[in-house]
Protein backbone atom coordinates (compact mmCIF):
# COMPACT_ATOMS: atom_id res chain seq x y z
CA UNK A 1 0.00 0.00 0.00
CA UNK A 2 2.72 2.38 1.28
CA UNK A 3 4.38 1.89 -2.34
CA UNK A 4 1.48 3.37 -4.39
CA UNK A 5 1.82 6.22 -1.67
CA UNK A 6 5.08 6.83 -3.19
CA UNK A 7 4.09 6.15 -6.90
CA UNK A 8 1.83 8.61 -6.47
CA UNK A 9 3.75 11.09 -4.65
CA UNK A 10 6.97 11.16 -7.69
CA UNK A 11 4.50 12.08 -9.56
CA UNK A 12 3.43 15.72 -7.86
CA UNK A 13 6.02 18.37 -7.81
CA UNK A 14 7.49 19.69 -4.85
CA UNK A 15 5.00 22.02 -3.04
CA UNK A 16 2.62 19.79 -3.92
CA UNK A 17 3.97 17.02 -2.07
CA UNK A 18 4.37 18.98 0.70
CA UNK A 19 0.71 19.82 0.66
CA UNK A 20 -0.38 15.99 -0.21
CA UNK A 21 1.98 15.18 2.63
CA UNK A 22 0.35 18.17 5.12
CA UNK A 23 -3.45 16.73 4.14
CA UNK A 24 -2.45 13.03 4.36
CA UNK A 25 -0.86 14.04 7.74
CA UNK A 26 -3.88 15.98 8.99
CA UNK A 27 -5.77 12.59 7.83
CA UNK A 28 -4.14 10.48 10.28
CA UNK A 29 -4.13 12.41 13.77
CA UNK A 30 -7.99 13.48 13.05
CA UNK A 31 -8.87 9.58 12.39
CA UNK A 32 -6.55 8.76 14.99
CA UNK A 33 -7.32 11.21 17.63
CA UNK A 34 -10.88 12.31 16.61
CA UNK A 35 -12.73 9.54 18.57
CA UNK A 36 -10.69 10.03 21.50
CA UNK A 37 -11.63 13.32 21.72
CA UNK A 38 -15.39 12.83 20.93
CA UNK A 39 -15.55 10.31 24.04
CA UNK A 40 -13.68 12.45 26.10
CA UNK A 41 -16.65 15.39 25.22
CA UNK A 42 -19.82 13.25 25.82
CA UNK A 43 -21.21 11.42 28.35
CA UNK A 44 -21.68 7.79 28.37
CA UNK A 45 -24.92 6.13 29.67
CA UNK A 46 -23.14 4.96 32.69
CA UNK A 47 -22.89 8.79 33.05
CA UNK A 48 -26.10 9.84 31.88
CA UNK A 49 -27.93 7.66 34.01
CA UNK A 50 -26.05 8.86 37.27
CA UNK A 51 -27.07 12.30 36.56
CA UNK A 52 -30.26 11.34 36.12
CA UNK A 53 -29.94 9.82 39.43
CA UNK A 54 -28.55 12.66 40.97
CA UNK A 55 -31.53 14.93 39.69
CA UNK A 56 -34.21 12.32 40.53
CA UNK A 57 -32.80 12.78 44.21
CA UNK A 58 -32.95 16.23 44.29
CA UNK A 59 -36.11 16.17 43.08
CA UNK A 60 -37.20 14.09 45.90
CA UNK A 61 -35.84 16.43 48.20
CA UNK A 62 -37.14 19.50 46.91
CA UNK A 63 -40.57 17.76 47.16
CA UNK A 64 -40.10 17.24 50.36
CA UNK A 65 -39.03 20.79 51.31
CA UNK A 66 -41.76 22.38 48.96
CA UNK A 67 -44.42 20.63 50.90
CA UNK A 68 -43.12 21.43 53.74
CA UNK A 69 -42.86 25.33 53.45
CA UNK A 70 -46.62 24.62 52.03
CA UNK A 71 -47.78 23.00 55.49
CA UNK A 72 -46.20 26.32 57.33
CA UNK A 73 -47.97 28.54 55.42
CA UNK A 74 -50.97 27.00 55.61
CA UNK A 75 -50.76 26.65 60.08
CA UNK A 76 -49.39 30.43 59.80
CA UNK A 77 -52.16 31.93 57.74
CA UNK A 78 -54.50 29.54 59.66
CA UNK A 79 -52.78 31.07 63.06
CA UNK A 80 -53.24 34.81 61.83
CA UNK A 81 -56.72 34.44 60.63
CA UNK A 82 -57.56 32.68 64.31
CA UNK A 83 -55.53 35.70 66.05
CA UNK A 84 -58.40 37.63 63.80
CA UNK A 85 -61.23 36.68 64.56
CA UNK A 86 -60.29 36.11 68.10
CA UNK A 87 -59.31 40.15 68.39
CA UNK A 88 -62.61 40.58 66.53
CA UNK A 89 -64.84 38.84 69.04
CA UNK A 90 -63.08 41.09 71.95
CA UNK A 91 -64.36 43.92 69.92
CA UNK A 92 -67.81 42.71 69.80
CA UNK A 93 -67.92 41.87 73.27
CA UNK A 94 -66.41 45.69 74.41
CA UNK A 95 -69.07 46.87 72.11
CA UNK A 96 -71.58 44.51 73.73
CA UNK A 97 -70.29 46.03 77.43
CA UNK A 98 -70.61 49.41 76.08
CA UNK A 99 -74.31 49.03 75.36
CA UNK A 100 -75.50 47.93 78.23
CA UNK A 101 -73.98 50.81 79.67
CA UNK A 102 -75.87 53.16 76.95
CA UNK A 103 -79.12 51.19 77.77
CA UNK A 104 -78.44 51.65 81.71
CA UNK A 105 -78.06 55.13 81.45
CA UNK A 106 -80.80 57.11 83.20
CA UNK A 107 -83.29 59.25 81.35
CA UNK A 108 -82.52 62.45 82.45
CA UNK A 109 -85.64 64.63 83.41
CA UNK A 110 -85.62 68.36 84.02
CA UNK A 111 -88.64 70.29 85.57
CA UNK A 112 -89.82 72.93 83.99
CA UNK A 113 -90.29 76.11 86.27
CA UNK A 114 -93.36 78.84 85.17
CA UNK A 115 -93.90 81.51 86.44
CA UNK A 116 -97.85 82.03 88.06
CA UNK A 117 -98.34 85.54 88.37
CA UNK A 118 -97.46 89.20 87.52
CA UNK A 119 -95.71 89.44 91.42
CA UNK A 120 -93.11 87.14 89.37
CA UNK A 121 -93.40 84.19 91.92
CA UNK A 122 -92.02 81.29 90.56
CA UNK A 123 -93.63 77.75 90.56
CA UNK A 124 -92.43 74.15 90.08
CA UNK A 125 -94.57 72.44 87.66
CA UNK A 126 -94.92 68.52 86.44
CA UNK A 127 -91.63 66.90 85.62
CA UNK A 128 -90.47 67.23 81.98
CA UNK A 129 -88.74 64.59 80.29
CA UNK A 130 -86.27 65.53 77.50
CA UNK A 131 -85.32 62.91 75.49
CA UNK A 132 -81.77 63.13 74.61
CA UNK A 133 -81.50 61.31 70.69
CA UNK A 134 -77.50 60.47 71.02
CA UNK A 135 -77.54 57.56 73.05
CA UNK A 136 -80.28 55.99 70.48
CA UNK A 137 -78.03 56.85 67.88
CA UNK A 138 -74.88 55.75 69.26
CA UNK A 139 -77.04 51.86 69.74
CA UNK A 140 -77.76 52.33 66.17
CA UNK A 141 -73.93 52.75 65.01
CA UNK A 142 -73.26 49.93 67.34
CA UNK A 143 -75.79 48.03 65.98
CA UNK A 144 -74.23 48.04 62.10
CA UNK A 145 -70.80 47.46 63.60
CA UNK A 146 -71.98 44.24 65.49
CA UNK A 147 -73.50 43.47 62.25
CA UNK A 148 -70.18 43.95 59.76
CA UNK A 149 -68.01 42.52 62.50
CA UNK A 150 -69.92 39.33 62.46
CA UNK A 151 -70.56 39.06 58.91
CA UNK A 152 -66.56 39.30 58.73
CA UNK A 153 -65.58 36.62 61.47
CA UNK A 154 -68.29 34.44 59.49
CA UNK A 155 -66.20 34.87 56.69
CA UNK A 156 -63.38 34.18 57.70
CA UNK A 157 -64.43 30.84 59.26
CA UNK A 158 -65.63 29.66 55.93
CA UNK A 159 -69.51 30.59 56.18
CA UNK A 160 -69.57 28.42 59.77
Amino acid sequence: MFKYISEILAQFTAPQRVLALLLVLLSIVIITLGPSFIDSITLNQEEFQSEIDNQKKLNAKFKIEIDTLTLQIIRNQKKCTDDIIARELEIMEEIEKLKRRIANTPMVESRELRIVSPSDSVAPSAPVRIVDPRPQMMMDGLKVIQRKIKTDVDEMRGGN
